[in-house]
């Protein structure tokens, strides 16, 4: 075997390692340690620890059905946990050999730190397996998700007209919208795809057949599903669809009678006007939003008024106005002063929150000096959920590039793609950044940016924004 063999041989056993890190945390979820489900299981410790450290995994039908019910997930769950992609397009997002096995408690150790996939300040329990899936073994490529999207688009054309089929307890369907909401909050896109594609039809019959006395309820849980929805379909340049999305999204939050979830909607539709570039109406969308709630009613009320001026001073920053971005920020961070750093109404808020946009307003105005300060000796908390933390990675690898540190950008993407890898896959800035210092760079450097490119994917045009 040459240099190169081993050298791919370690970043594929790494990269198996770090996927099966997403079943260390459904085990822990499910309230297992290695020990009970082994148990549960009918077998050794050992082959739960080598199934986990990425040796083996278990080899009949019977058994992977065994384990995905010990677990609370799905088939299709375990099978994204269980077969990590074997192509060099993930080698730049896993690049470090790991070389201590997980244990209870423990994650394996290396020069960059897995992602321990911690659970949440919201989190539930995993929905159990409550469906037939058939799905066959994959694993979470880009592709994976966008062939959900047409199924997707027939379960919205059939809101009013969905398929027979069972409806769970109020109380159930609270557990499975959060199991969703938590995958969102990771960027677990590929099994949140397949998610809400079941999820949906059966909160449509829901609030269909509800007593009006219910409807609110449901009402809520289905403005929570579709906003997961759209986070799919924005993440993967679907503008149109996420467009149409949040507008339900809007519909159903306007119907549960929750000021704050309305508020909520606001925020998401912020992303439509990203996507149009139509950023002063926007923030004049998200301050209005603002405007209506009482910030002093709870932490609640606190969390969702400074989401929304967070994100309006974002859309001051691109749009070039640094005055009103920092007014934004400014009421963001006092808001944040009352709010303990968590999930809100499905938005993570709190002062590491409003750290990380302060980071991309100075990066969107080009102060340099100021993003690299805001980043010096200091990062995301691990509680915090993965996407938000690779949007800080993401952002400090853009402030690198303005400060023309190519190395850097390219260990704060690399991180970024460790922390929530379906989430860098495709994001349109570090294609962009990487795209540019692909073609300026030379030698071994060159070839590393080259390197990470071939594990990104450039999205084709799927906008009705023509983006």
């Amino acid at each position: 075997m040459t240099s190169d063999d081993a050298g791919q041989g370690l970043t594929e056993r790494a990269l198996v390692k770090i996927r099966r890190l997403g079943l260390v945390a459904d085990r822990k979820a499910a309230g297992h340690t290695q020990e009970s489900l082994a148990a549960a299981l009918g077998l050794d410790v050992k082959t739960v620890r080598q199934w986990e450290n990425g040796t083996y995994k278990p080899s009949t039908h019977f058994l992977q059905q065994r384990l995905a019910e010990e677990l609370r997930i799905t088939r299709r769950q375990l099978a994204l946990r269980l077969d990590p992609p074997t192509d060099s397009t993930h080698a730049p997002f896993a690049d470090h050999e790991m070389d201590a096995e997980p244990t209870d408690g423990d994650v394996p150790s290396a020069s960059v730190r897995p992602d321990r996939s911690p659970k949440l300040s919201c989190a539930g329990k995993n929905v159990i397996n409550w469906r037939d899936d058939s799905s066959q073994p994959g694993s979470p490529e880009p592709s994976v998700v966008h062939s959900d999207i047409p199924q997707l688009r027939r379960v919205l054309d059939t809101r009013d007209l969905p398929e027979d089929g069972p409806v769970r307890p109020l109380s159930e369907l609270a557990e499975a919208v959060q199991t969703v909401v938590v995958r969102r909050l990771q960027s677990d896109y590929a099994v949140l795809a397949a998610d809400v594609n079941e999820l949906l039809p059966e909160l449509h019959r829901a609030i269909l057949a509800a007593p009006p006395t219910l409807k609110p309820q449901h009402a809520s849980l289905l403005a929570r599903t579709y906003r997961a929805a759209d986070a799919v379909a924005d993440k993967f340049g679907y503008y149109d669809l996420s467009a149409r999305i949040i507008d339900l999204m809007r519909t159903a939050a306007t119907q549960s009678g929750d000021e704050l979830l309305v508020g909520s909607a606001a925020y998401v539709r912020g992303e439509i006007y990203f996507a149009t570039h139509d950023l002063d109406a926007g923030g004049r969308m998200l301050t209005a939003a603002a405007d209506k709630i009482r910030v002093s009613a709870s932490e609640t009320a606190a969390a969702t008024y400074g989401a929304l001026h967070m994100r309006a001073a974002v859309m001051a920053a691109r749009a070039g106005s640094a005055l009103r971005a920092r007014d934004h920020i400014e009421e963001a961070k006092q808001a944040a002063r009352q709010v303990n750093e968590g999930v809100h109404l499905g938005t993570v808020f709190g002062v590491p929150s409003v750290r990380i946009h302060q980071l991309s307003l100075a990066v969107e105005l080009g102060d340099v000096g100021g993003a690299l300060r805001l980043a010096s000796g200091w990062a995301p908390p691990i509680t915090m959920p993965a996407e938000r933390r690779s949007h800080f990675y993401i952002d400090l690898g853009r402030a690198f590039h303005l400060a023309d540190q190519p190395e850097r950008v390219l260990s704060a993407f690399r991180e970024a793609g460790r922390i929530a890898p379906e989430h860098v896959r495709e994001h349109s800035q570090v294609i962009d950044v990487v795209d540019h210092l692909e073609l300026i760079t030379r030698g071994r450097l060159r070839d590393e940016f080259a390197d990470f490119a071939a594990g990104l994917v450039k999205p084709q045009s799927r906008s009705g924004f023509g983006l």
